[in-house]
């Protein structure tokens, strides 16, 4: 049995590895399966399978909480680092609109949908739902290092937790075939709209985000330092306000994991404006990616499947939820008279990541692609805000029950 926090951790590098590369094995089998099931949900319950099967003890560990307070502000760092504020410019007001249209409408959306899912079933909500409902609001307007700032501000229990992962990936998927399945009707949908210049491409000079990183020692060294260094000074800056906040009701929500991510945030955007941001491009992502991804394997340690079982009831509550940001999103789209294509990247930047907002702007063209990266860079930015935003609406409704 595998105790001691340090063992666990190798573990699940090797869990890791392993999935993927089960998942990348040229045959049908895998092809179907990894089709039908997304490697992240892998990532997320394989480790709790080995838990309930007894080869992992986490009993006298807490690998998740440290590994929370010490790589999660570096990945925030790092996706914060890579906003490129310079060529925001360049996208134009209209996707910006539409995108942070889409962003209000995941804040709103959840507590409208917790509210409409509570009358119908009363008894499958209590004052607490709203925690795992809040990490999914951060995923879906930033991506998953959001969903697990927000874990780590609201500490949902493992069975809210494991429901909201599945209500998260379930989702985000669908509605990444929803908007391709809709592109070869586009031109359909932009007369509907009357939607203005529907041919209009943005012409943008922006290929440094590529999945092929040429490490060296020296800059894997710089990049790490860096980060490790924003972390530590936002661990330090965020024990001062929390001391100096105590016993001042308008700082009654903001407790220490919040202000980390808020300096480790602030600290990306504002070195982001300087030289250093090109240690986002040279590995920075890549990095703090794969931290990520050690992150969710440890939060995989906390959740049992059985806890799936109830999760239907929150599949009602995606459902509407999702719909209130299609909508959202269409409204204002509309309003614009903007072209389908500003639509699809604009929701998939706040419902997805930066992969799944390249494959939706490429299968449009591979001249949007770096508005699809750089709109899905901003929901990094903003997510754990407008997800946290719409928390406190969910928790106001919470207790009205």
């Amino acid at each position: 049995m595998i105790q001691q926090e340090i063992s666990i951790f190798i573990f699940l590098v090797i869990l890791l590895a392993a999935i993927y590369w089960v998942a990348h094995l040229p045959y049908k089998w895998t092809v179907a399966l990894f089709k039908a099931i997304p490697t992240l949900l892998f990532c997320y319950f394989l480790p709790s399978a080995f838990v309930s099967i007894g080869v992992i003890d986490i009993s006298q560990s807490d690998l998740n909480g440290t590994l929370s307070k010490t790589l999660l502000p570096f990945c925030i760092f790092y996706f914060s680092l890579g906003l490129p504020l310079k060529q925001l410019k360049k996208i134009g007001k209209i996707s910006l609109l539409i995108f942070f249209a889409g962003s209000i409408g995941v804040v709103i959306g959840g507590p409208i949908s917790l509210w409409i899912s509570h009358w119908f079933f009363p008894e499958s909500f209590n004052a607490e739902s709203y925690k795992g409902m809040a990490t999914i609001a951060g995923s879906w307007i930033g991506g998953t290092a959001n969903q697990m700032a927000l874990n780590s501000i609201f500490n949902p229990s493992a069975d809210e937790l494991a429901k909201a992962v599945t209500v998260d990936v379930f989702f985000g998927e669908t509605w990444l075939a929803i908007l391709l399945f809709l592109i070869p009707f586009q031109a359909k949908i932009n007369r509907f709209f009357k939607a203005k210049d529907a041919s209009y491409m943005v012409e943008m000079d922006w290929e440094e985000h590529s999945t092929h990183k040429s490490f060296t020692f020296i800059n894997l060294l710089y990049i790490l330092g860096l980060g490790f260094g924003m972390t530590q000074i936002a661990q330090i800056l965020s024990g001062i306000l929390v001391g100096y906040g105590e016993g001042q009701a308008i700082f009654q929500f903001l407790n220490k994991s919040f202000w980390i991510f808020l300096m480790s945030t602030l600290f990306g955007i504002t070195l982001g404006m300087s030289p250093l941001r090109k240690l986002y491009a040279q590995g920075g992502d890549v990095i703090s990616t794969l931290f990520l991804y050690f992150i969710i394997a440890s939060i995989g340690l906390k959740i049992s499947i059985s806890h799936l079982f109830s999760t239907p009831i929150l599949l009602f509550t995606g459902f509407i939820w999702i719909a209130i940001h299609g909508l959202a999103i269409f409204v204002v789209g509309k309003w614009l008279k903007a072209p389908y294509h500003y639509m699809a990247i604009a929701s998939q930047a706040n419902v997805g990541g930066i992969a799944s907002t390249s494959i939706v702007a490429t299968a449009f063209s591979p001249r949007l692609t770096p508005m699809g990266i750089i709109l899905a860079l901003l929901g990094y930015a903003v997510g754990t805000y407008g997800g946290y935003l719409s928390a406190l609406l969910m928790k106001w409704i919470s207790v009205t029950y």
